[in-house]
């Protein structure tokens, strides 16, 4: 009981820690669409510099065993807190958007896929799920917003 406690609370403060190492990354070098402002521009960008690094993250975090298997949805759950949380400060909106709401549901989902594939020894595969989900739902996103 003490080490599945130890180990939840290890995975969901790992998510935490991630997200805030690569917002302090991308606050000292931003990344601005280097890509020209195109469907396929957006779509590069997405892919390249929003998701690849995100879920790269997470592959990382899980590959040093914060968040094994069956723990990393809770990774994914701190992740997408602590990217909520870092985008849309409480005290700004009041509350965290609906929009929001499913972005946290995607890190868990992504991380969930990331963490069974590497239990199964196909952590590349995994990998690039992950990245294709979290691409769609961001394009996603930007269509129903804009």
């Amino acid at each position: 009981m003490r080490t599945r406690l130890y180990n939840s609370l290890i995975a969901f403060f790992g998510g935490l820690f991630g997200v805030s190492i690569l917002f302090i990354l991308f606050y000292l070098i931003p990344f601005e669409n280097l890509f020209p402002p195109t469907p396929l521009g957006n779509f590069l960008f997405t892919l390249i510099v929003v998701s690849f690094i995100e879920e790269g993250a997470k592959f990382l975090l899980i590959k040093r065993d914060i968040g094994q298997f069956p723990y990393g949805f809770l990774l994914g759950f701190g992740f997408g807190v602590g990217e909520t949380i870092l985008k849309h400060p409480f005290f700004i909106s009041g509350v965290a958007p609906k929009i929001e709401a499913g972005a946290i549901l995607l890190h868990s989902v992504t991380a969930g896929i990331i963490c069974y594939f590497v239990k199964k020894n196909k952590p590349v595969l995994g990998f690039l799920i992950a990245i294709i989900i979290h691409t769609g739902y961001n394009l996603l996103i930007d269509w129903v917003v804009q």
